[in-house]
């Protein structure tokens, strides 16, 4: 996908004898078109589960502010279709580990779809996976359509009762211009070009359709307040592109989409604190260290000043 090239190869760092590799990033921004990049980070990335690592560099959009951290994969299509994803990930490309895992994910998901209804409704999601939220909207939408490229997932989410399709193109085929409600939960970071990757979900849509879409909030307040420990963990080779509500929603646009963005604050003070204390992650796993109160005003603060981490977006076709 990216390309880098290496200037003058690998040199010690006077000030700290670390092995520094000087690179420059040679492509076209797939949402603003610029060719300007800066190094926003260097050092070791998230390769699969926590605690493996991989050397990397991660490079700042000059023109709209995206970062991309280029794949190892040179076809991401293929990787995605077999199960080397999911393996790298610690998880079993097997619907019954998805479910095991993901499941008690759909309620927090349905909390931030209030005001969306998926009575009578056609809907998509969009790297469905396993089909978990599928599963809980199926018994009140008129047609469900799982969109997956996972094809071990296929068989289960037809059994289900799911209209399934590898690729966007190919659902398009037969719902092109009917879907109300389209779901994309964690997956645009993945694609190879996200304005083409929105285009394919809008040419899905009703004109009066909605994609609701989550990423990795790249305003992340711990990516100023842990600093490198974080960073190694919130950048991750499975994940080409972060965003923030700007870039978003200019890549929004350019597929022919409004954007209205909310910002959600997933984990607690506690493994904040954690990240702070001990430079690694506790998930919810303990109770809210000072009270649930203040957790909800904790996270609350983080959501209103943009800086929680994960960024959600309402998309509409445009007028």
């Amino acid at each position: 996908m990216g390309s880098i090239s290496n200037r003058a190869g690998q040199a010690d760092d006077p000030k700290d004898g670390c092995l520094v590799m000087h690179a420059e990033m040679k492509q076209t921004c797939p949402i603003c078109h610029s060719t300007e990049w800066k190094a926003e980070y260097q050092g070791p990335v998230r390769d699969g589960v926590f605690g493996k690592y991989d050397d990397g560099i991660v490079w700042k959009c000059d023109g709209c502010g995206v970062s991309h951290l280029p794949p190892k994969e040179e076809n991401l299509t293929d990787y995605y279709q077999s199960d080397e994803y999911r393996e790298d990930v610690g998880e079993h490309a097997d619907p019954q580990d998805y479910f095991s895992r993901h499941d008690d994910e759909q309620f927090d998901k349905a909390r931030f779809l209030k005001g969306t209804s998926f009575r009578g409704k056609v809907i998509a999601d969009i790297g469905c996976a396993g089909g978990s939220f599928l599963d809980v909207a199926k018994g009140l939408a008129k047609a469900s359509i799982a969109i997956e490229p996972g094809k071990s997932y296929h068989a289960s989410l037809r059994e289900r009762g799911h209209h399934v399709y590898d690729s966007l193109e190919s659902a398009a085929e037969q719902w092109q211009g009917q879907v109300d409600v389209a779901v994309c939960f964690s997956v645009i970071e993945h694609v190879l070009d996200p304005v083409e990757f929105l285009t394919g979900i809008r040419k899905l849509l009703t004109p009066d359709g909605v994609l609701v879409l989550s990423t990795p909030n790249q305003r992340d307040a711990l990516l100023d307040f842990s600093g490198n420990p974080y960073r190694s963990f919130f950048y991750r080779r499975v994940h080409p592109w972060y965003f923030d509500e700007d870039c978003l929603r200019l890549a929004s646009t350019k597929s022919g989409m409004t954007f209205e963005p909310q910002y959600v604050q997933r984990f607690s003070f506690a493994n904040f604190a954690a990240w702070l204390r001990e430079g690694k992650p506790t998930g919810n796993a303990h109770e809210a260290a000072l009270g649930p109160v203040f957790d909800d005003v904790w996270k609350s603060t983080l959501e209103t000043q943009k800086k929680s981490d994960y960024l959600y977006g309402f998309c509409r076709p445009a007028a």
